[in-house]
């Protein structure tokens, strides 16, 4: 300024702009301490297993993950493990081998790769393109990263390691092969994944009320199942001593039991249901926000 008169309204202003670009991530160095209790833990959603007699709990609405940790099987400490600005709605974790955390922010459209050991932000995994409103991960058996969103028909897939986006992957999703996505049954509000035994990959369908079992390598639908019998299906897991896959239905308070085939075995918890599809009791109605993760407080709502 030719007057010699200071302007700070131009420092101030260069220092929001990087106070907004700066990561404010925190891994928490904190010793566990007693007291868990819903200050903590509000909306937890999903719990990965980290250690001998610790779990990862991912708190929606308080946008952290919480380590827990049990003192002689009876006792909880606890520890908030990582938060911040790029943590928003926190729901699906994953755990490779190589001591990586994968956290699915939902509100963001971003999956965040932490070390599972010091909370360390390793890396940003997707963007607002090949995600919407991720949910459920999984890693597939050769070692790839396949991510649920509940606002996309279809899985993405990624290199976990580099973050590259490997592409699409399901039901209405394009194949290196075709100029258009080919007919196949809706996949509406993805939720959770999980992989069987022989490799293939399942996804539990919120709105379509169904499951998708899909080939693995090729893409290829093999399967839809448990229509007539889920309701609002949501959690998702793989018995690896039968092999048979387990599916909350939340809308009618179940847990059902399929083989890898889709094919009914039984209530593993919950009502009755029989093998034609007649549940034994009336749906519960549908999960707050329509959908998807808990809306309230502090979490966001739809991301893209």
């Amino acid at each position: 300024d030719p007057s010699g008169i200071a302007m700070p309204m131009f420092d101030a202003e260069r220092r929001f702009h990087e106070n907004v670009a700066r990561s404010r991530w925190s891994a928490n160095t904190m010793e566990y301490v007693d007291g868990v209790s819903s200050s903590v833990l509000r909306h937890p959603y999903t719990i990965a297993h980290a250690a001998a007699s610790e779990l990862f709990v991912a708190s929606f609405t308080l946008n952290h993950v919480v380590r827990l940790r049990w003192i002689d099987g009876k006792r909880a400490q606890y520890k908030v493990f990582v938060k911040g600005r790029d943590l928003d709605g926190p729901v699906g974790m994953a755990l490779d081998h190589a001591g990586s955390l994968f956290i699915a922010s939902f509100t963001n459209d971003v999956v965040l790769r932490v070390n599972a050991s010091d909370g360390a932000l390793l890396d940003r995994i997707g963007d607002e393109e090949s995600l919407d409103c991720p949910e459920g991960l999984a890693l597939s058996p050769d070692g790839r990263l396949f991510v649920a969103s509940f606002l996309l028909p279809h899985l993405s897939v990624f290199d976990p390691q580099s973050g590259a986006f490997l592409g699409r992957f399901g039901a209405l999703a394009p194949q290196p092969a075709q100029p258009a996505p080919r007919p196949a049954p809706s996949l509406a509000g993805a939720e959770d994944v999980a992989f069987d035994s022989e490799g293939a990959v399942h996804v539990s369908a919120y709105y379509s009320s169904a499951v998708y079992k899909f080939d693995a390598q090729s893409g290829a639908l093999l399967a839809v199942y448990g229509q007539g019998l889920v309701s609002g299906p949501v959690g998702i897991a793989c018995d690896p001593s039968s092999g048979d896959m387990f599916v909350s239905s939340y809308r009618d308070d179940k847990v059902l039991r399929f083989t890898p085939g889709g094919a009914f075995v039984g209530v593993a918890a919950g009502a009755d249901v029989s093998p034609d599809g007649e549940a034994g009791g009336a749906p519960a109605g549908g999960r707050g926000g329509g959908g998807g993760p808990p809306r309230g407080g502090g979490g966001g709502g739809g991301g893209g």
